[in-house]
C-alpha cells in the first residue's frame, strides 16, 4: 500500500469512526445557537439595545433567501426547519408576546 493510499484509507476510516461515535455536529449546534440568539434578541424580555432587537427582527422577517449562507432561511434549512413556517409562527408571536416568553425559556 503506498503512502498516499494508506493516508486516504486511514483518514476515511477515521472519518467514518468519528461519524459513528459522535452524533453531535458542532456546526449544527452553532447554527442552532445563532437562530436561538436571534429569536431571544427579537422577542426576549431582557433589556437590550433597540438596534439589536430591530436587527434581529429584520434578519428573521427578511425575504427568504435560502441560497445565501447564514441568512435566516439558509440556517432554518440547515436545521431541517421550514423557514416560511417558522417565520409565520414568529409573526404570530409578535402580537402576543406573553406566549413566546414561556417558549423562550427553553432556548436559554
Amino acid at each position: 500500500m503506498s503512502n498516499i493510499s494508506a493516508i486516504s484509507y486511514f483518514s476515511s476510516e477515521y472519518q467514518d469512526s468519528q461519524d459513528v461515535q459522535s452524533p453531535i455536529k458542532p456546526e449544527r449546534n452553532l447554527l442552532a445557537a445563532v437562530l436561538s440568539r436571534a429569536i431571544c434578541d427579537a422577542f426576549g424580555s431582557a433589556r437590550c439595545e433597540r438596534h439589536i432587537t430591530r436587527s434581529a427582527r429584520q434578519w428573521i422577517f427578511s425575504d427568504l433567501t435560502p441560497k445565501i449562507p447564514f441568512s435566516f432561511a439558509w440556517i432554518a434549512l440547515q436545521l431541517d426547519l421550514d423557514p416560511k413556517f417558522l417565520q409565520d409562527n414568529l409573526r404570530m408571536y409578535e402580537s402576543n408576546t406573553d406566549d413566546i416568553q414561556e417558549r423562550l425559556s427553553f432556548l436559554r
